[in-house]
């Protein structure tokens, strides 16, 4: 990426770009009264009724082809603004923007729906917007369809619809429009796990075949994991700037100015909170901590620090998969200490990942793994059974049926939804072929958790806080 620094050297390296944008601002004439528009078109700019807003002010950036970039920034920065200006929906005050390829965009809930129109008569009018021909909508229809996977709603208005069903409609059309240039504007935290997941894929493969995403995210895990670089876009009063680098550049100075705006807004050392206020900040789903007060001071402890507690989804016999067809996998389930089948478990707890498969050709190393991933597909955990065993030399039989069994005790995960892969290889270490991989086959919810950060909490924690 280029800062604004270099605005001229950014314009003559275009080429290499699939978007450049030179000193971009955005102004908005604010009125006060309803009158105050009508006077000024009397007046016709002898005088000024309006006040001026700058949205976005002298904004100047550069995105290679293929990169994905992150635009964070507080609520209120601009950055909706921007992103539909680089989409044309907008039209800039001032500045140049240099867009090369077809973009597609999600910017907001329902954007360029009629929500009159089905959601069929919407899949078309919005492919068509996106460039496509009334042949080409016709031949992706029903792959735009079960990409959403939205029934027979799609013959409903979309007034109708949840706000899931929106965004699903309208990721599944994003998603098949040969688009260059992918903008996506938080649309992603709206859906049931396994969606999030499918579109997370869809995503990860647009960046493999060279595709360049730009998206808004406050999520400052997901801009690390996902993003070559950010841009911060900051207002403080009236004075508008930005920065671009590195993630974690710019993670670091989002979370510094978002921390101290809330330090400002502390108490005075002095003042004492009320005491229902101090209640309503206590986490309810922790033990409260044992208070000992000795002559050297006091002490708060918490011996043992509450488990988290895991929801367990039932096996999705359906889920979206793919191989070679050498073996199939039929059931994964979790089972407690004494083989029972559990819909839910606590990490502290034992349990045993049991997956099931048939096997339809005699093969070498066999092979069965999972794979736990978070809600942004990151993959948390990955086991298999040739890590283990592959010394072994195992060989099936055609017609077999065969079971894996991995006996763990899980991480204290951070609240939300995991999902789980299950897979069925062929062949060792990474020379191995897929007869049968399962996506998000076990949703996970991980809940009465107290931790806000991060990825895992520490096993087995107690915690203590002396005051001398």
């Amino acid at each position: 990426m280029r800062g604004s620094s270099e605005p001229e050297k950014v314009l003559q390296m275009s080429s290499d770009f699939a978007i450049t944008v030179e000193s971009l601002s955005k102004c908005y004439y604010i009125y006060d009264r309803p009158l105050d528009r009508l006077l000024q078109m009397l007046f016709r700019g002898r005088r000024v009724y309006f006040r001026e807003f700058w949205a976005v002010r002298n904004v100047s950036f550069a995105v290679e082809r293929g990169k994905t970039v992150a635009i964070i920034g507080r609520n209120g920065a601009g950055k909706s603004t921007l992103l539909q200006m680089i989409c044309g929906t907008l039209t800039p005050t001032e500045g140049k923007i240099d867009v090369r390829g077809r973009v597609a965009a999600l910017l907001e809930l329902g954007a360029g729906f009629n929500p009159e129109f089905t959601g069929r008569e919407n899949v078309y009018l919005s492919a068509s917007l996106h460039g496509l021909t009334r042949e080409q909508i016709d031949a992706r229809f029903d792959a735009i369809v079960a990409f959403a996977d939205i029934g027979d709603y799609v013959n409903q208005p979309v007034k109708t619809y949840s706000s899931g069903m929106f965004v699903r409609l309208a990721f599944a059309i994003i998603a098949h429009v040969d688009a260059d240039i992918l903008i996506v504007d938080e649309a992603l935290s709206v859906g049931d796990a396994f969606f999030q997941q499918k579109c997370m894929r869809f995503l990860l493969e647009f960046k493999e075949r060279g595709g360049t995403l730009l998206f808004v995210s406050h999520d400052m895990s997901a801009v690390n994991a996902l993003c070559e670089s950010a841009i911060l876009l900051r207002r403080e009063g009236d004075q508008y700037t930005y920065q671009t680098g590195t993630p974690k550049e710019i993670a670091k100075v989002y979370l510094r100015d978002l921390y101290s705006e809330k330090a400002a807004s502390l108490p005075d050392e002095n003042d004492s909170l009320p005491s229902s206020d101090v209640n309503d900040r206590q986490p309810k789903f922790v033990t409260p901590a044992v208070v000992d007060e000795g002559a050297n001071g006091t002490r708060y402890a918490i011996e043992h620090v509450p488990p988290v507690t895991y929801h367990v989804s039932a096996f999705r016999r359906d889920a979206e998969s793919f191989g070679l067809g050498g073996a199939e996998i039929v059931a994964a389930r979790f089972l407690d200490a004494d083989g029972n089948t559990v819909t839910e478990f606590q990490s502290e707890e034992e349990v045993r990942l049991v997956v099931r498969a048939t096997v339809n050709k005699s093969m070498n190393y066999p092979a069965i793994g999972f794979v736990l991933k978070d809600s942004r597909a990151q993959k948390l955990i990955a086991e298999s059974t040739d890590s283990y065993l592959r010394d072994r030399g195992i060989r099936i039989d055609a017609g077999s049926e065969v079971q894996a069994v991995f006996k763990m005790r899980f991480p204290s995960l951070i609240r939300g939804e995991y999902a789980i892969d299950v897979a069925f290889a062929e062949g060792p270490g990474n020379d191995h072929v897929q007869h049968h991989l399962m996506h998000d086959v076990i949703v996970l919810t991980a809940l009465g958790t107290n931790l806000v950060h991060g990825m895992f909490g520490a096993p087995s924690l107690a915690v203590s806080f002396d005051v001398n």
